[in-house]
């Protein structure tokens, strides 16, 4: 369940960063080298990110090679980016705060895309998860922590390369705190043909 409890994420994340710290930083090089020729930084941040939603679930290592290795996600990562960033620019460009409203609302959307929904199906489920709960603030005082993680990237470069990792798994506990540690997406059916 998504709380106030920032102090505690945060530990959790600065732990998971710790734990995971070459891959993290690795895998975020590659998605900053990736920002240079802008068509592949979407992908590559979405690949980043469903390895980091991954291992804070199984425990396993971030590997740094995820970043480029998951093909299928190209489309996605163009969906969500486009889907996403063009209301809420234009949100931002109208004094802030209804930027600031989609946001929230659509705060699990890159996460339940990570999680393997279409990018349409994970736009309307982050907004039945923000309507289901009453404490809207919650999602309020975990995004001013993401947007002071983004303010701090913005001073130098260097300060990008650290904030970007916490900021993905940030989002990926803020996510499985909500929707708990296992995927939303049904796995196929499997069939025994005897």
């Amino acid at each position: 369940m998504l709380d106030s409890r920032i102090d505690q994420r945060f530990k959790r994340t600065w732990d998971f960063f710790l734990a995971n710290v070459e891959g993290l930083l690795l895998g975020t090089l590659v998605v900053l080298v990736g920002s240079i020729f802008v068509i592949p930084a979407p992908w590559l941040a979405l690949n980043l990110l469903q390895e980091v939603l991954e291992c804070s679930r199984s425990g396993r290592r971030v590997r740094w090679q995820a970043a480029y290795e998951r093909k299928g996600n190209f489309l996605r990562s163009w969906g969500i980016a486009l889907a996403m960033g063009i209301p809420i620019a234009i949100g931002f460009m109208l004094l802030i705060v209804p930027g600031v409203l989609l946001w929230l609302y659509w705060f699990h959307a890159p996460m339940l895309v990570a999680d393997g929904r279409r990018v349409g199906d994970a736009l309307s489920e982050s907004g039945r998860i923000f309507r289901a709960r009453s404490d809207w603030a919650s999602y309020f005082l975990n995004w001013l922590v993401l947007a002071v993680l983004w303010g701090v990237a913005g001073l130098t470069a260097f300060a990008v390369i650290l904030t970007l990792p916490l900021t993905l798994a940030y989002l990926a506990l803020c996510y499985t705190d909500e929707t708990g540690p296992v995927s939303l997406t049904a796995l196929p059916k499997r069939e025994i043909v005897v």
